[in-house]
């Protein structure tokens, strides 16, 4: 019989510790922190990661914690905004249009989805949200809200964007304002990658799986 255990493996893995050349390591009983060096960032890798946590403490206030850290390095960040305006409906319909690769819409259909989009958020029956980099709009997503459940839709990352987290943050506010109004269950219809994985890590059941098949007609 074996004796690597289950545990044994576990504990090997999280042995398996790399530090890329450059990078600073914050490391502490509850968790390892990496500020990863400017040559080393990518899609795959963001600027700075928890590497590991195993603490006794609240989640909450790790996470306060680190966040100071990793705003004490002036790392550039996503801002998340809630479409409530004109300026914040135009940056999300521009990030839309060219992230879908939709038709852009006339100044009429802006209007009427403005206003839409303006009358569905003071009932709370459906918001949308805007993540800005260095200023700039780079990703949008929006939710429905169905008595407690909330049904996420429409989310996309700019290409050039992608792998630096403005996916992620605005999973998070679309899923703070949604527990805010009411809901106790997040439904979202993810891609395979690269939402998927992002939405699995996030505490996503996958339930199943759907195709689509395009079928030329001739």
């Amino acid at each position: 019989m074996s004796s690597w255990t289950a545990q044994r493996v576990l504990d090997a893995a999280a042995a398996m510790e790399f530090v890329p050349e450059g990078a600073t390591e914050v490391r502490t009983d509850d968790y390892r922190l990496l500020r990863h060096a400017d040559w080393a960032l990518g899609p795959s890798l963001g600027a700075a990661q928890v590497t590991w946590s195993r603490t006794a403490r609240p989640p909450g206030e790790i996470i306060d914690e680190v966040a100071a850290l990793v705003r004490g390095w002036g790392l550039p960040g996503v801002a998340v905004e809630l479409v409530s305006d004109e300026r914040t409906f135009r940056a999300a319909s521009a990030v839309s249009v060219q992230g879908w690769e939709s038709v852009e819409p006339d100044q009429a259909e802006i209007a009427r989805q403005l206003k839409e989009t303006l009358r569905d958020l003071a009932t709370w029956s459906s918001f949308r949200v805007v993540a800005f980099a260095d200023g700039e709009p780079v990703s949008t997503g929006g939710c429905t809200l169905t008595g407690e459940i909330a049904l996420l839709w429409g989310a996309i990352t700019l290409p050039a964007s992608r792998g630096h987290g403005s996916y992620r943050a605005l999973l998070a506010e679309r899923l703070r304002l949604a527990r805010e109004h009411g809901a106790t269950l997040a439904m979202a219809k993810g891609r395979a990658l690269p939402s998927g994985p992002i939405l699995l890590r996030a505490g996503f059941t996958d339930y199943g799986e759907e195709r689509c098949f395009w079928l030329p007609v001739v």
